[in-house]
C-alpha cells in the first residue's frame, strides 16, 4: 500500500473514531437535522505542535473554559425548545452533534466529519449541487482564527456557517467566505466603541497589551487605526507572553511578565487596553497583584470582558477600574435552570469500539466546574449565549421556510446546503423582543455595551455603564461608573507624552 494510499485510510479511520456519538448525550441528540456545533470546552493557549499529526488532541487534558461549557448548553437549550415548539417545525425533530475545540485540528477534524457522508466518505465530485452531508449547518467556533479555518472547508461546500463570537472582519468577505453569517458584530464596531469610551472620558494616553497571536495583532492594528482617527496617543505596546495549556509559568515567561508589570507602575498612561484571550492573562493578573500595580484603568476586549475565573480573583479590584466591551445582554428564560440540569444516564451507542473513541466529546468536570460559577454566570446576564440561542433559531426559522411549513406539520425533504444558506441569509423574525435579520456582510446587527466589573455581592458581577448603537456607531447613555479614585472622580487617565 502506497503513503497516498494510507493517507486516505487513516483519514478514513480518523473519520469513523472522530465524533462517532455516544447516543442522546450532551454533545449528540438524535434527529431529522442535525446541526453542528464547535465550542471550545478546554483550551490549549500555547498551541503545541502535536509530533503525530493523525492524532486528534485530547482537550479534556487543558484549561477548561466555564464559557465554552456554557454557550454548548446555550445551543442544546435552544435545540430542546425548538423542538418543544408546536409550530416552528412540527413533525420536524432537530438534532445536533457537537465537538470540543482545543486546538486548530480540533476544528479541521469535525468539520470533515460533518462534511462526510453516512459511510463515513467524503467523495471528490465536480458538483456538490446534490450533496447531503451528515449536518445541515454548523454552530461556531469561537475565535476568528478557528472560524476562518472552518470557513474555508464549509464554504467549497456552501454549508451555513453560524459564527457567534468571531469578530475579524475578515468573515465579511463573502468572495472568501460565501457561507459564513455572524450573530456578533465584527471589529470595526468594538474599536470603534473602545475609542469613543477614550473620548468621552478624555483618555489620550493610553497602554496597549496584546496576545501574540492572531488575536492580539490583528485587533492592535485595527484599534491604531481608530485611535489615529482620534488623536488618542499609545504610550507603549507590549506582547504577553503565552503560558503553557496547564497555566505553568516557566522562568523566561515569568520574567517578561515581571519587566511588564514594572513598565506599567513606571507609566503615565493608567489607561490599559487589552485585546488577549482569557486564559492567557491569569498570569499577568497574578503579577499585577504581586507587584501591588494600583490605579489603572483596564479595559477588556470581548475575548475576557465576562470572564467568571478571572472575575473570581476579587483581589483586582485593589488594582483599579475595570471597564470591557461585550454583546448587548438579552435574558433567555428558563436558561440558567436548564444549564445545570444534569443528563439522565443512558447507554452508549452499541457500535463503540472503544473507550473514548468519542474524540473530545467528553468533559468528565464541565458540570461541576459550571456550578461553583453558577451564581456569576446567572448575573452575568445571557450575552454570547444569546448569540448561540439566535443562531440556532436562524436555521430553524429558514428550515421552516425551505420545508414549507404550516401550523401542524412541514413536508419532510432531503435540505442541500446551499438552499438552505439561501434561506438563511433571508429569515426576519423576533425573538425575546429583538429583530434577528442579516445584512448583506452576513452580520446581525446587534448592540454592544461598555460594562465595569463588580465584586459587591448585592451587585450585578458586569453591570452594563453604556451602549453602543452600529447603525448610528455612537456610543450612548453612559451610566454611573464606580471610579477607584479617591472621591470617586473620574480618571484622568494620565499625562501625556511621546505616543508609540
Amino acid at each position: 500500500m502506497g503513503p497516498q494510499a494510507t493517507a486516505v485510510c487513516s483519514l478514513f479511520f480518523l473519520l469513523q473514531v472522530l465524533a462517532e456519538p455516544t447516543e442522546n448525550s450532551d454533545f449528540y441528540l438524535a434527529g431529522d437535522y442535525l446541526l453542528g456545533g464547535l465550542f471550545s470546552l478546554h483550551a490549549n493557549v500555547k498551541g503545541i505542535v502535536h509530533l503525530n499529526y493523525l492524532q486528534v488532541p485530547k482537550c479534556k487534558e487543558y484549561e477548561m473554559k466555564v464559557l465554552g461549557y456554557n454557550l454548548m448548553q446555550a445551543m442544546r437549550f435552544a435545540v430542546e425548545e425548538i423542538n418543544n415548539h408546536s409550530t416552528l417545525l412540527p413533525g420536524v425533530l432537530l438534532g445536533y452533534e457537537m465537538v470540543d475545540t482545543c486546538y486548530v485540528s480540533n476544528n479541521v477534524h469535525p468539520v470533515l466529519y460533518y462534511l462526510a457522508g453516512e459511510d463515513y466518505l467524503l467523495p471528490i465530485k465536480d458538483d456538490y449541487s446534490h450533496y447531503v452531508p451528515r449536518v445541515v449547518a454548523v454552530i461556531g467556533p469561537d475565535s476568528s482564527e478557528a472560524a476562518m479555518t472552518v470557513a474555508h472547508l464549509l464554504s467549497l461546500f456552501l454549508l451555513p456557517q453560524i459564527a457567534y463570537s468571531a469578530i475579524s472582519d475578515d468573515l465579511r468577505d463573502k468572495l472568501r467566505f460565501p457561507a459564513v453569517l455572524r450573530t456578533v458584530l465584527g471589529a470595526d464596531h468594538h474599536m470603534e466603541a473602545i475609542a469613543q469610551l477614550m473620548l468621552r472620558f478624555r483618555w489620550n494616553w493610553i497602554v496597549l497589551l496584546v496576545s501574540g497571536d492572531d488575536y492580539g495583532h490583528d485587533n492592535s492594528q485595527l484599534f491604531r487605526k481608530h485611535l489615529a482617527h482620534h488623536d488618542i496617543c499609545i504610550a507603549f505596546q507590549e506582547v504577553l507572553p503565552t503560558p503553557q495549556p496547564n497555566q505553568t509559568v516557566t522562568p523566561d515567561e515569568r520574567q517578561r511578565l515581571a519587566v511588564i508589570v514594572q513598565k506599567l507602575k513606571q507609566s503615565t498612561a493608567h489607561v490599559v487596553v487589552i485585546f488577549s484571550p482569557d486564559l492567557a492573562l491569569h498570569n499577568f493578573f497574578l503579577e499585577v497583584l504581586h507587584q501591588n500595580l494600583t490605579g489603572a484603568v483596564w479595559i477588556a476586549s470581548e475575548s475576557w470582558a465576562l470572564d467568571p475565573v478571572l472575575h473570581n480573583l476579587a483581589e483586582l479590584r485593589h488594582t483599579g477600574t475595570f471597564l470591557g466591551i461585550a454583546t448587548q445582554t438579552v435574558p433567555i428564560p428558563g436558561f440558567n435552570e436548564f444549564r445545570l440540569r444534569r443528563s439522565q444516564a443512558r447507554q452508549p451507542a452499541p457500535n463503540r469500539t472503544s473507550e473514548g473513541a468519542t474524540c473530545n466529546q467528553e468533559c468528565d468536570t464541565c458540570l461541576d466546574t459550571t456550578m461553583s460559577y453558577n451564581t456569576i454566570l446567572t448575573l452575568s446576564g445571557d450575552r454570547t449565549s444569546y448569540s448561540v440561542y439566535s443562531a440556532v433559531y436562524a436555521v430553524a426559522h429558514a428550515l421552516h421556510s425551505l420545508l414549507g411549513c404550516n401550523q401542524t406539520a412541514c413536508h419532510k425533504e432531503v435540505v442541500y446546503p446551499w438552499r438552505l444558506l439561501e434561506e438563511i441569509r433571508k429569515v426576519n423574525f423576533t425573538l425575546l423582543g429583538h429583530q434577528i435579520f442579516f445584512d448583506k456582510q452576513g452580520d446581525l446587527p446587534v448592540s454592544l455595551e461598555i460594562i465595569q466589573w463588580q465584586w459587591d455581592r448585592s451587585q450585578i458581577p458586569f453591570q452594563s455603564v453604556a451602549f453602543y448603537n452600529p447603525v448610528l456607531r455612537q456610543l450612548r447613555d453612559t451610566r454611573h461608573i464606580s471610579w477607584h479614585t479617591p472621591g470617586n472622580t473620574v480618571s484622568s487617565g494620565g499625562a501625556g507624552g511621546d505616543g508609540a
